[in-house]
Parts: C-alpha cells; sequence; structure tokens
C-alpha cells in the first residue's frame, strides 16, 4: 500500500493544492503469496474530500505496470494514459462526447531528470512551491494518508483525519 499508493496519494494532495480529505478508507489483500509472500501486494484506498473523492489503487498484482489516471468533472473527463498521452472528452449529453488528444512533449531541464533537478533544487535555481508533487508539506500529507489507509485496512473502519 505504501509502496505504490504513495504516487496517487501525492497527486491528489498536489492536485487539491495541499488540503487533506476529510476521510480515508482502505482494503488490502494478498492475491499472490507465491511472489509476494512478506506483504499485501492489493490495496485499494478511497480518499474523501469536501467536494471530490479519489480512489487510489496500488499492486504488485497487476500483470502490466500502469502509471495512469482518470479525472472527473462535471462536464467532462481527463485521461492521463501514461507520462505523454492525455484524452480529453466534453460530454455532448449522457451518452456522446467530443474527444481530443494531446501529446505533451518532453519536459525541459532541469524538470527532466530527477538528479538535475535536485542539483538545481541544492543550487537554488529553481524553487518549490509548498505542495509541489517533490515538497515537504505535500510529502508530510501524502504519509499522513498512508498512515490513515494502514490503520482503515487494519481495522476495517473508516479514518477521518482532522
Amino acid at each position: 500500500m505504501v509502496d505504490f499508493g504513495c504516487y496517487g496519494a501525492n497527486l491528489m494532495t498536489w492536485l487539491m493544492e495541499g488540503k487533506k480529505p476529510q476521510s480515508v478508507t482502505a482494503i488490502t489483500q494478498q492475491l499472490q503469496a507465491e511472489n509476494n509472500p512478506q506483504v499485501d501486494d492489493e490495496s485499494i484506498i478511497i480518499l474523501g474530500y469536501e467536494n471530490a473523492n479519489a480512489i487510489v489503487q496500488g499492486s504488485w498484482n497487476w500483470p502490466i505496470g500502469r502509471k495512469d489516471m482518470e479525472i472527473y468533472g462535471e462536464t467532462g473527463a481527463v485521461y492521463a494514459d501514461n507520462r505523454y498521452n492525455y484524452r480529453m472528452r466534453i460530454a455532448k449529453g449522457y451518452d456522446d462526447f467530443e474527444e481530443t488528444t494531446l501529446t505533451l512533449p518532453e519536459r525541459a531541464a532541469p524538470y527532466n531528470d530527477p538528479f538535475h533537478y535536485f542539483k538545481a533544487l541544492i543550487n537554488e535555481e529553481i524553487s518549490i512551491s509548498p505542495y509541489d508533487l517533490s515538497a515537504l508539506e505535500n510529502n508530510m500529507v501524502v504519509v499522513e494518508i498512508l498512515d490513515a489507509a494502514r490503520e482503515s485496512a487494519k481495522t476495517g473502519k473508516t479514518v477521518y483525519l482532522k
């Protein structure tokens, strides 16, 4: 749950500009004991916010690696299929939509390489905002979310954050 759940919690904290979820509900399972004998290898974490919900799925159990995200709004949805390719669907009634496909270019230096990013940060060539993906503030919220998720999975109850 912590290994792969951290990415979804990190992205959701960034999208919510640092807001903590009001509630965290999680379940875990061990589905491949032969491959992952010491850990649960499947987790689902539900984050409840005042005006949004997020489902974070972390798994060592899937046959292919996934790094995708779906965001649903009032009039459409965005699908980030991978780090470069996005699809945006704008609703046209309930059963129809208009889809736009976007391909992002590689990020410019130093944002295209974690070591260059770290060096630029140490040398104060760049700065980060409190809830950027690599910011301490963001990641402190991520730790709080994951601690609540572990407690929820252990007790079978929703954990409410203050």
